[in-house]
């Protein structure tokens, strides 16, 4: 597995050739007992950092999704738009959300060496 860099608290992002992906990780899991439908960013769509791109709709109420760089949504996994379960039962493989293209390479390059110290190990 890549090097996942923990984000807002509770997503990890994994940078892979120009692209990053953001899924949540087992703190954001532990947020929830049930998680009951997923809002997800459309494909194309402009993300923007701290702005809410998405949500999870758990039964501790909302759990919001943010994206770490401005940039566009290339990929979606809707295998978790109808199976949200997978989120929690593979949230590091399969249950991976959706993947930002940057707006621009220096944003990524500052995002991964900003973010050094914050790895998942």
């Amino acid at each position: 597995m890549k090097d996942l860099i923990t984000f807002m608290g509770y997503e990890w992002i994994m940078i892979e050739d120009g692209v990053v992906t953001v899924g949540i990780n087992e703190a954001g899991l532990d947020e929830f007992t049930e998680l009951n439908s997923i809002n997800l960013p459309g494909e194309n769509e402009e993300v923007i950092p701290d702005e809410v791109c998405g949500e999870l709709d758990t039964d501790q109420g909302p759990l919001n999704l943010y994206t770490p760089i401005e940039g566009n949504v290339i990929e979606v996994n809707e295998a978790v738009v109808e199976n949200p379960s997978l989120i929690v039962e593979d949230c590091y493989g399969d249950g991976w959300l959706f993947r930002v293209e940057p707006k621009s390479a220096s944003d990524l390059d500052e995002l991964s060496s900003a973010s050094t110290n914050d790895r998942d190990d």
